[in-house]
């Protein structure tokens, strides 16, 4: 009995104790690992609301996935009309300007400088060869000083040439002249300031005739720095200023500028760029300034290769008599004996003989294209003979009147040869009797009668071009 009572009172004691526990201590809490939360006791699990939870927030980040597709649709499709229209301005710009191919699709460009009415008119000259005998497709920008006068500038315009008004860097010689105006030409190495799209060009002087399309040099030469033509007239290892390829870098102007800014008394232009350049410049052949005083003392340079077998050792006898004064027709009895100026030479061109060794490396860039569009030999006064195939020739030009006494007959190699020399050059210089604004043909013919009749055709083609481009008035006979 009091055993039973004692388990009794144990048991009573423990069930107080529970229900206590149970409703004084905050309900328990378990996990819930489907939904990641923590539970009451008193909550009841549904599967089908986690589930639903779990879908909607898929559904959220799969809205989200839709609209960043969307936005990269509408970013491609903008992308596509932004392409196109630059494509339509484009077409629109090479309809405008007549040019095949633009400054900024390229990066290539010719370069001119004027620092006076004259010079722009052979600029025009020359533009005018560029443009509409040679059918270039590469922009063409101009360096003018303010000295060149408002008309120019207009046609400047008018021929679709890119204006730039600069002033050429002073020198510190005060009698410096003539080559003061030179500096101008070195402001091509800036080019990439005045217009960022350029990537490489190619600057001339203006008292030149470009007679070949030179756009293949732009993609046919290395891209180095600088490439330009041995000045052949003075040494072997001498670059001519007169024809710069460039390729434009930073870099490469500061070297210039810095050389500008301390040039010595007696530097000019050629001498600068062959101090800064001359150990690194690819050397180019002498075709690209071929000098017009060939054809004045009637000799061949050493980059051009003759067809015919000539006797150079008469020829330049010949050639010293005549520098003597007695190199006129008809004054035979004054030749060495023995020597016959009509039949001094091994063989007649029509039977001409090839060359005995073959052409130097460079002449001609022989890895480049061979068929470049060139002014027609007849337009300065070649023979029919010589006709470029791949050229059509323009009606031909009023007749000039021959000279009186041609050093050398009509037959005689070496006269053909000079005519071939004119096929040979892509840009002859103006060296002989001035600039090609300072005589007619006649005033040539007048000043040296023994000179081939080339001479004289290359101020007349300048004059016949000069009339038709050029304003009128200002450059006739100017210095």
């Amino acid at each position: 009995m009091r055993w039973s009572q004692s388990h009794l009172a144990v048991g009573a004691f423990l069930i107080c104790t529970a229900a206590l526990l149970r409703f004084s201590a905050p309900p328990l809490r378990a996990y819930d690992w489907t939904s990641l939360r923590w539970r009451t006791g008193e909550d009841s699990y549904n599967a089908t609301e986690v589930l639903l939870a779990e879908n909607r927030r898929l559904l959220q980040a799969l809205a989200l996935t839709t609209a960043e597709l969307e936005k990269e649709k509408l970013a491609e499709s903008e992308l596509r009309r932004m392409v196109n229209s630059t494509a339509t301005q484009l077409e629109q710009v090479k309809q405008s300007t007549g040019d095949g191919t633009a400054a900024g699709a390229t990066g290539h460009a010719y370069v001119f400088y004027a620092t006076s009415d004259p010079y722009a008119c052979s600029v025009l000259v020359n533009i005018h060869c560029l443009r509409n005998l040679l059918n270039s497709t590469l922009p063409i920008h101009v360096l003018a000083s303010s000295d060149v006068t408002e008309p120019y500038m207009a046609a400047f315009r008018t021929a679709n040439a890119t204006v730039h008004v600069e002033q050429a860097p002073a020198l510190k010689n005060p009698a410096a002249g003539y080559y003061q105006d030179c500096m101008l030409k070195l402001l091509a190495f800036k080019m990439q300031l005045l217009d960022p799209t350029l990537k490489r060009v190619l600057a001339f002087d203006s008292d030149q005739l470009i007679l070949r399309n030179l756009d293949h040099l732009f993609t046919g030469l290395p891209a180095v720095d600088l490439a330009a033509p041995r000045a052949y007239w003075l040494a072997k290892d001498f670059l001519a200023s007169t024809f710069l390829m460039i390729n434009l870098s930073d870099r490469l102007w500061r070297t210039v500028k810095s050389a500008l800014d301390k040039v010595e008394f007696n530097k000019f232009d050629m001498d600068l760029i062959n101090d800064l350049l001359g150990d690194s410049v690819m050397m180019l052949s002498g075709e690209y300034v071929t000098l017009n005083s060939h054809w004045e003392d009637w000799n061949l340079p050493r980059w051009y290769h003759p067809l015919s077998r000539l006797n150079m050792t008469t020829v330049e006898m010949w050639n010293e008599l005549a520098q003597a004064g007695i190199s006129k027709r008809g004054n035979d009895e004054a030749l060495p004996k023995g020597v016959n100026p009509n039949t001094s030479y091994l063989r007649a061109s029509e039977d001409a003989a090839p060359p005995s060794k073959p052409p130097h490396p460079l002449t001609a860039v022989p890895l480049l294209p061979s068929a470049r569009p060139a002014l027609p030999p007849h337009l300065l006064g070649s023979p029919s003979a010589f006709p470029k195939p791949e050229t059509p020739p323009p009606p031909p030009p009023p007749p000039i009147e021959p000279m009186t006494h041609p050093r050398f007959p009509a037959s005689h190699p070496l006269t053909l040869e000079l005519y071939r020399l004119q096929d040979a050059a892509a840009v002859i210089h103006f060296t002989a009797q001035g600039k090609p604004w300072m005589k007619v043909p006649s005033d040539v013919r007048a000043a040296r009668p023994d000179a081939h009749p080339v001479l004289a055709g290359q101020f007349g083609v300048w004059r016949e071009m000069a009339g038709r481009v050029c304003p009128a008035g200002g450059w006739e006979g100017k210095g």
